[in-house]
């Protein structure tokens, strides 16, 4: 195995190429401490002004460098991709069960690592965690870390994970809660196994670490015919969602007068399928003592607050352009230049609708909204973020004007590349159609975007995903 980790570009003039590092180097230690990735090295540079680096140069040789830093100086370095920690569970209610053939080959990883929670947000169970991965996270303050708990019940939980070992989560987070470690729980609520009396102890007993852990997101269990494990999972109806809201909404009262925070936030899906009103902005609010340390939206990666995100920036959406209009910089000539279609998922599908007509209404653009039917997962997956290029192009016949806006949320960022493999601009090639990604491109506005990871580690369950 080789020593240390890879430098895969140097940026010019920057203090690595001062140093005479160059890509295809590897950084073995510093100050004598073993670097295993970006976050080591980040971590034993931080506030360091001397620093020894031992280093093996791409061909072999060995340079020990002495380095004085400033604390303002930027090495210039980027290392090669860190490799997640793959998951040893079985989880009964796992996405990726579920997984199209053709899907792309990243959406078959399953990690379970630390790193991954503290930099993107992706959940953990902590079932295999190592004691030298506790100490890092406490020593390297890895805050906040994500965690999948799902059931505090041991014997459930081991179930629902597909493990025979019965884990203490409770004690797990409570050591690093002890260290100042925050956490962030989850919970993929299946029908039938961890809802009801069990979901209910679930909530109290994450409550009562709370400050250290700061919220819970209940998300709903996403599953297709396809899944290895659906002879033991009963679908999610909108039944269920209106009865899981009827229990928790009083629960969350409760922990609202006394933690100042509803703790507990349902997943948007819960909401729209129940056909009740999403909550208001400050229901998902984290109080931290000031209103400059509050948080809001503290569980949005996970489809928690994204419908009210929306709505609020449409009504700054509907001023700002209110404004444009009044200042003779958005007429309705230009207006009605605006003639294109705005793809989502058939569960945000009504909503969009509602927005779109209100601008078409009062500014007289001719946008329109066409729901596209999720075919590469199946019935059953009805969120903007899991559509793939292959179901906007089996929507060809909806779509309509001089341009398609699709949710940046269903392709991956970095390559532009759909779960199924296709590019943006493949998509964009077959439909003879230019692609809009947000509502600046489509109106032409400079409003704050937005910008979610749609979290695809193990068990990221039926992420609602909206083009804010």
């Amino acid at each position: 195995m080789a020593k240390g980790i890879k430098i895969i570009e140097v940026e010019p003039d920057s203090l690595a190429a001062e140093l005479e590092l160059s890509a295809g180097d590897r950084i073995w230690t510093i100050n004598g401490k073993r670097v295993r990735d970006a976050l080591d090295f980040k971590f034993l540079t931080a506030g360091e002004e001397e620093l020894t680096l031992e280093v093996i140069k791409a061909g072999g040789e060995e340079w020990q460098i002495e380095v004085e830093k400033d604390e303002s100086e930027s090495w210039g370095i980027d290392f090669e991709p860190m490799t997640p920690r793959q998951c040893g569970n079985d989880c009964i209610f796992c996405f990726i069960q579920q997984n199209p053939e053709g899907s792309r080959s990243t959406l078959w990883v399953r990690d379970e690592d630390i790193r991954f929670s503290f930099m993107y947000g992706n959940y953990s169970t902590l079932t295999t965690i190592s004691k030298a991965e506790v100490q890092r996270v406490i020593e390297q303050r890895l805050s906040p870390q994500y965690v999948s708990v799902h059931a505090t019940d041991p014997d459930l939980r081991a179930y629902l994970l597909g493990i025979e070992k019965k884990i203490d989560v409770i004690s797990q987070m409570k050591n690093f809660i002890d260290h100042g470690i925050e956490i962030h729980a989850q919970v993929v609520l299946c029908p039938t196994i961890n809802d009801g009396k069990y979901l209910e102890k679930t909530i109290y007993d994450l409550a009562m670490l709370h400050p250290g852990v700061v919220s819970t997101a209940i998300v709903p269990l996403g599953i297709t015919d396809k899944h290895k494990y659906r002879d033991r999972l009963v679908a999610v109806t909108d039944e269920f969602c209106a009865q899981v809201i009827d229990q928790v909404t009083p629960m969350q009262n409760k922990l609202k007068k006394k933690l100042g925070t509803v703790f507990a936030f349902l997943g948007d899906e819960f909401y729209i399928r129940a056909g009740r009103q999403i909550p208001p902005k400050s229901h998902y609010r984290i109080v931290r003592g000031s209103a400059a340390e509050d948080d809001e939206y503290p569980q949005i990666e996970d489809g928690v607050g994204m419908v009210r995100q929306f709505f609020d920036a449409h009504a700054k959406r509907m001023k700002q352009l209110e404004r444009m209009r009044h200042h003779g910089e958005f007429t309705e000539r230009q207006a009605r230049k605006i003639y294109g279609t705005l793809a989502t998922g058939s569960i945000f599908f009504p909503m969009l609708v509602d927005a779109v007509e209100e601008i078409n209404q009062k500014f007289g653009t001719r946008l329109h909204v066409a729901s596209v039917e999720n075919l590469f997962f199946g019935e059953g997956i009805t969120v903007a973020g899991l559509l793939s290029g292959i179901d906007y192009l089996n929507s060809r016949a909806q779509f309509r004007g001089e341009f398609l806006m699709i949710p940046p949320h269903s392709y991956r960022e970095y390559d532009s590349r759909f779960l199924d493999g296709m590019r943006v601009s493949d998509l964009a090639a077959e439909l003879v159609l230019p692609i809009k990604r947000n509502w600046n491109d489509v109106l032409g506005l400079n409003e704050q975007q937005h910008a979610h990871r749609t979290i695809l580690s193990h068990d990221y369950g039926s992420v609602t995903s909206i083009p804010v």
